[in-house]
């Protein structure tokens, strides 16, 4: 298990439960270094804006600019007491049911195991999940007071960082309202119906990031990499499209049937 990347507490009512919460996603992705043309890595250097100095770590402070161009400097022993311990714990403000949260509102996403007070943890946990409802709180984990939703599973507790609704845009443009005929309608539905199944995980891949690599041990190979073959995509009008659609999906069932006479 890795280090926890921050240890607070669950507060609801007078209970009070130490936990430490843990990083829940891995970064995925080819990652790739700046380097000059002839292969020398390139290093991103601190410097002074005034003079072009360069500035080591041990030297940065952080600083809030309440004027153009003039900052007041606050230490990390400074903000850490600005902050109270109710602030550093997971104050749960009330309960909500589940799947209430709108997905929009989801942000980072923790694993949050008991450090210390096991029963409660237990006892929160199962009451949340038998009740199926989350736990709606707040705390400050990173110099900032953040919404959180805690979230039962079978294996724990689940605790997801929230925007607040300020934080959220709305769309700049409204689409414009053009009109669908009912028969348009009706086969628009018959393929969102064709195409609905459970979600499940396990059966998706990063299917770029297998090509990204293959393409990269190509060109260690001393091979070219060539452009990927693009599909013909023949411009079809609204119901031909719907029509070609349903076609595919009921091909894509076809063996499955034959298969269960």
């Amino acid at each position: 298990m890795p280090a926890a990347v921050r240890k607070v507490a669950i507060s609801f009512g007078m209970v009070y439960i130490p936990v430490a919460l843990y990083t829940a996603v891995q970064e995925r992705g080819v990652r790739f270094n700046q380097i000059t043309p002839d292969g020398v890595r390139v290093r991103q250097k601190r410097v002074r804006e005034d003079s072009g100095a360069e500035v080591p770590s041990s030297e940065i402070c952080k600083g809030y600019e309440y004027a153009k161009g003039r900052y007041v400097v606050l230490t990390d022993e400074e903000l850490e007491r600005v902050q109270s311990e109710r602030d550093r714990a997971i104050q749960i403000l009330h309960f909500a049911p589940a799947g209430s949260i709108p997905p929009v509102y989801y942000d980072k996403s923790y694993l949050c195991t008991p450090d210390g007070g096991d029963k409660a943890y237990e006892l929160l946990r199962r009451a949340m999940m038998e009740e199926h409802v989350v736990g709606v709180g707040q705390c400050v984990l990173w110099n900032r007071q953040d919404m959180l939703a805690l979230i039962p599973e079978e294996n724990g507790i689940r605790v997801q960082t929230l925007f607040y609704r300020q934080q959220l845009r709305t769309s700049p443009f409204s689409a414009p309202q053009a009109q669908v005929t009912e028969t348009e309608m009706r086969m628009g539905k018959q393929l969102v119906q064709a195409m609905t199944r459970p979600y499940q995980p396990e059966n998706y891949r990063d299917e770029y990031e297998e090509k990204l690599l293959a393409a990269i041990q190509r060109k260690i190979d001393g091979q070219e990499i060539t452009a990927a073959a693009e599909p013909a995509r023949n411009v079809i009008d609204l119901m031909e499209a719907l029509q070609k659609s349903l076609e595919m999906q009921a091909g894509r069932r076809e063996p499955a049937l034959a298969g269960a006479v």
